[in-house]
C-alpha cells in the first residue's frame, strides 16, 4: 500500500512539475561570422514532446555574410541546442531570454574549441533580442562582441561603446559614423570604423562588431545588417 502510494506521488509531482513548466514559441533567424554549415537542432524540444507536443524531424540552419537567415521556429524551454547534422554531437547551446519570442541569433567560432574541443563547444551563439519593439523601424543598434571599447563620433554626438548591445539610434538619409579603439598595447588609437552609411525609410538596422578574422590584428571585422520593417512584422 505504501509502496502504491509512493508510486501515484511521484507520478503527481512529476505531472505538476511539467505541467509548471513554460512551453515556449520562438521565432528566430541565424546570422554568422563565418559560415554554419551542417549543423542542424530539434524544432521541437523532449519538453515540449512531454507535455503533448508533436515530435518533429531535425532542421539544418544555413548562415549568409550579408543578410539574416531564416526564420526558423522552436518549440519547447529557454534553450536550444545545435548539433552537427552528420555525428549529432553538440556544437552549440544558446539560452534565450525571456521578453521577446523573436530572436536573431549570432555565430561565432569559440576561441577556446581549439585548444580544448572536448569541454567547449564549436561556436558560441549570441541571442539578439530581434522585435520591432526593441529595434524599431528607422533605428540602429551597434552590437559588439569584439572584446574591445569603442569610443568616437556618430554623427556629431559623442560615444562610447561597451560590449555588447548600445541603446538605439535614430537615422536619416546618411549618417556619418567614426569609431576608434585602442591596439593591443592600449597606448594607440585605431580606426574600427570610418564610415558614412545611407539608409532607406521603413528599414531598422544593425551593425556588428567582431573579433578580428586575423588572430593577432588590430582590425575588428564589421557587419552592416539591414531589415526592412515591413518584412519582421
Amino acid at each position: 500500500m505504501i509502496k502504491i502510494t509512493f508510486i501515484l506521488l511521484f507520478i503527481t509531482t512529476t505531472s505538476s512539475l511539467l505541467t509548471g513548466q513554460e512551453i515556449r514559441k520562438i521565432d528566430f533567424t541565424v546570422y554568422g561570422q563565418y559560415p554554419v554549415r551542417g549543423v542542424e537542432y530539434l524544432p521541437v524540444d523532449q519538453t515540449a514532446i512531454a507535455l503533448g507536443k508533436e515530435p518533429a524531424d531535425p532542421v539544418r540552419i544555413v548562415t549568409h555574410s550579408l543578410a539574416r537567415m531564416g526564420p526558423y521556429t522552436f518549440k519547447g524551454g529557454s534553450t536550444i541546442s545545435f548539433v552537427e547534422s552528420a555525428t549529432k554531437s553538440p556544437v552549440a547551446k544558446v539560452r534565450i531570454p525571456q521578453g521577446s519570442e523573436k530572436w536573431l541569433l549570432i555565430f561565432i567560432k569559440n576561441p577556446r574549441h581549439k585548444d580544448n574541443p572536448e569541454t567547449n563547444l564549436k561556436y558560441l551563439a549570441y541571442p539578439f533580442n530581434d522585435s520591432l519593439a526593441h529595434l524599431p523601424k528607422n533605428r540602429l543598434i551597434f552590437l559588439n562582441i569584439s572584446g574591445k571599447e569603442l569610443d568616437g563620433l556618430i554623427e556629431d554626438k559623442r560615444v562610447k561603446l561597451d560590449k555588447g548591445e548600445s541603446g538605439s539610434f535614430r537615422v536619416q538619409e546618411s549618417l556619418p559614423i567614426n569609431l576608434w579603439t585602442r591596439d593591443y598595447s592600449g597606448e594607440r588609437l585605431l580606426p574600427a570604423l570610418i564610415k558614412t552609411y545611407t539608409f532607406d525609410r521603413n528599414h531598422r538596422y544593425l551593425i556588428i562588431f567582431f573579433p578580428p578574422v586575423l588572430r593577432g590584428s588590430s582590425d575588428l571585422d564589421v557587419r552592416f545588417l539591414s531589415d526592412s520593417a515591413e518584412e519582421s512584422n
